[in-house]
């Protein structure tokens, strides 16, 4: 089993439908100063039992209404029903006593009739296995002729109108590939101490500062979006990258490496916010493995992946970088479309997570990528996810051009038909593991068209 990082004094509650404590104030505005978290619940057995375990207790809301997203100090207002449906606007972060036992807590919480979930608040990492520097055209980046993306984006420049988002550590927000390619983005991120012995790379942000202060956001985002100065263009083409800084740089006791981490409400929060400031596609690269599950513990981001695709939106997500078959969360959430890597012989990297949550493959290995400093080479499921990210939104973009809508769903389903075949003779390589194939980005324009033929005929 491997340990769960929490917050000491932290945890999560979900709340039954007909428990709305109205008078929470969302997060989002304690944080900024709009509005001071509750010192009570709602007087009965659910606060009873957290005093029993803290002598103090400060509420607020995990998440923001969409209708009240940009009203400061009214965001736990105007809930609609799909929020209400999903257990949205019921969810809290509670701080306690940082003393308290929060496990002995969420059990003793579980028990109520009126709690649908307890949990404490884990720490989630967004990691790559290998990086190494290199300053400009030193080799070719062959991960994109494997997936044919210079053609693609000869057949299809994608749609300026379309936003894909990043949900991860912000982007280099000065950095010349990203001039012009960049939505205003958001800092959601929230926790100034991450817990005993981690030590954050920078302070707090402002709301609107997505500035990247560990690497890994830039890299994301400079795959779907890079202007094409030192590194390949972009393969999103003109969709706006919108960075949503859910994770901080920091470094993890007894590891001197930067990497790039976060708490479990942070990125539900920023995933969510970035559906409702009209992201289409969404690029997920962080996770849980489900080897570090305790029994009682939640799957996490259940609720707020379901809300996405409420909005028929594209969710992208790394499989996971254990090397291991195994689940990896949200990669292995329903109606998420999760990317193993490959390497240029056509063969499953050494690293990449396989298993039945896998629906196919994108290059990882030592992909040429953006760096706060400039450039560099990084090794991760990580960096095949965003490829993926970006072909699907060159697929909408494509079939808005032929004026037929194209399904979360759809897009899925396609990229799986149009994969093309890994190298024969690998045991690791397979599909059981690996899902349908390799993306191949024109086949999949291809696809569309025949989708949408077929649709109009």
């Amino acid at each position: 089993m491997i340990a769960r990082l929490f917050l000491p004094g932290q945890i999560l509650l979900q709340l039954r439908p007909g428990l709305e404590l109205e008078k929470i104030k969302a997060h989002r505005d304690v944080r900024l100063g709009h509005a001071e978290a509750s010192a009570t619940l709602d007087g009965g057995r659910v606060e009873q039992v957290v005093r029993r375990h803290s002598g103090t207790l400060a509420a607020s809301r995990s998440f923001v209404a969409r209708r009240t997203l940009h009203q400061a100090g009214q965001r736990h207002l105007q809930w609609e029903p799909v929020e209400h449906e999903l257990g949205l606007s019921r969810s809290l972060r509670i701080s306690l006593d940082e003393g308290s036992d929060v496990r002995a807590l969420c059990a003793d919480l579980s028990s109520l009739a009126e709690v649908e979930l307890a949990s404490p608040q884990y720490l989630i990492l967004g990691s790559a296995p290998h990086e190494a520097a290199f300053a400009g055209h030193d080799e070719p980046d062959d991960s994109r002729a494997l997936i044919g993306a210079a053609r693609a984006l000869s057949l299809e420049q994608g749609d300026s109108a379309l936003i894909v988002a990043t949900v991860d550590s912000g982007a280099a927000l000065g950095h010349p590939e990203l001039a012009g390619r960049l939505r205003p983005g958001l800092n959601v991120v929230s926790a100034q101490e991450l817990g005993k012995g981690v030590q954050l790379l920078s302070g707090p942000h402002l709301r609107q500062d997505a500035k990247d202060d560990q690497g890994h956001g830039t890299a994301v985002a400079g795959i779907i979006g890079a202007r094409g100065i030192g590194v390949p263009r972009g393969l999103a083409g003109v969709a706006e990258v919108l960075p949503v800084r859910a994770l901080c740089g920091a470094r993890m006791p007894g590891d001197e490496r930067a990497t790039a981490v976060g708490n479990l409400a942070d990125i539900d929060s920023g995933l969510k916010s970035a559906v409702d400031l009209g992201a289409r596609v969404l690029n997920l690269s962080f996770g849980t493995p489900q080897s570090s599950l305790d029994p009682e513990d939640p799957v996490p981001h259940v609720p707020v992946v379901r809300y996405a695709l409420a909005r028929e939106c594209v969710l992208v997500s790394a499989a996971g970088n254990s090397g291991e078959d195994e689940l990896f969360f949200p990669a292995a959430l329903p109606g998420v479309i999760a990317v193993g890597s490959v390497g240029h012989e056509r063969r499953r990297s050494g690293f990449s997570t396989g298993g039945p949550h896998v629906a196919l493959c994108a290059p990882g290995e030592r992909v040429r990528v953006l760096s706060l400093a400039g450039y560099s080479r990084m090794s991760g499921t990580s960096f095949s996810s965003p490829l993926v990210a970006a072909a699907a939104a060159l697929m909408l973009a494509h079939a808005a051009r032929l004026s037929a809508p194209l399904t979360a769903f759809a897009v899925r389903d396609l990229l799986q038909k149009s994969a093309s075949p890994f190298a024969p003779g690998d045991a690791r390589t397979s599909k059981s593991s690996c899902g349908a194939g390799i993306l191949d980005v024109p086949a999949a324009l291809a696809a569309v068209e025949e989708e949408c033929q077929a649709d109009a005929a």
